[in-house]
């Protein structure tokens, strides 16, 4: 009977080991993914950024310049290129006429134009769970399989303080779709070769 518990004690240790092992992994891939999506983010400006916007009844996104917008604006792009001039983020915003909501879908590419990382920021009025916006944040981190290894989400009012989820109701909850990689991204949303 004592070979069978000591063998069980070893094999316990070793299903413990490994599976510290790969949280441990998991935890630092996180932890890089969310450094490289803040050097993203700490080098958007509106010097840096390309601006694109969908106007209705086009096909062909339309480049703004010196910030002269169109009319009839359906959704705005944002795009940043890095110093090898490779696209490693894209914003897009779909226009709100009556600024009862804004909501932001960033995707953050890799050197190899893989998405690493999805953002998804929400801010609505007439949400019954506080008299301003309620402001929604949601990060998904991906490793290189795009399976999601880490997410963040949080509701808070304007003054950062927390929102009970519940009590919040979502008029503005619109679909949106996730996508794996840039040569994707950019035929779905027909982005320019730029």
């Amino acid at each position: 009977m004592k070979p069978y518990i000591l063998f069980l004690t070893i094999l316990s240790i070793i299903v413990a080991s490994c599976t510290n092992s790969k949280q441990s992994n998991e935890n630092a891939a996180s932890k890089e993914l969310f450094q490289k999506k803040n050097n993203i983010d700490r080098i958007i400006t509106d010097s840096t950024l390309l601006v694109f916007v969908k106007v209705k009844g086009k096909s062909v996104l339309v480049p703004v310049i010196d910030r002269k917008y169109p009319q009839k604006i359906e959704t705005t792009f944002n795009i940043l290129r890095d110093k090898d001039d490779r696209i490693v983020f894209i914003s897009e915003m779909p226009y709100n006429e009556t600024s009862e909501w804004f909501i932001s879908y960033k995707s953050y590419f890799d050197e190899q134009g893989k998405l690493f990382a999805f953002q998804r920021l929400n801010n609505f009025l007439n949400n019954k769970c506080t008299h301003g916006a309620a402001m929604e944040n949601s990060i998904g981190y991906y490793n290189d399989q795009f399976k999601l290894i880490d997410s963040l989400y949080t509701i808070t009012d304007t003054y950062k303080k927390p929102l009970d989820k519940k009590a919040c109701k979502f008029p503005y909850n619109f679909k949106y779709t996730v996508v794996k990689d840039l040569k994707e991204y950019k035929t779905l949303k027909n982005i320019p070769s730029i």
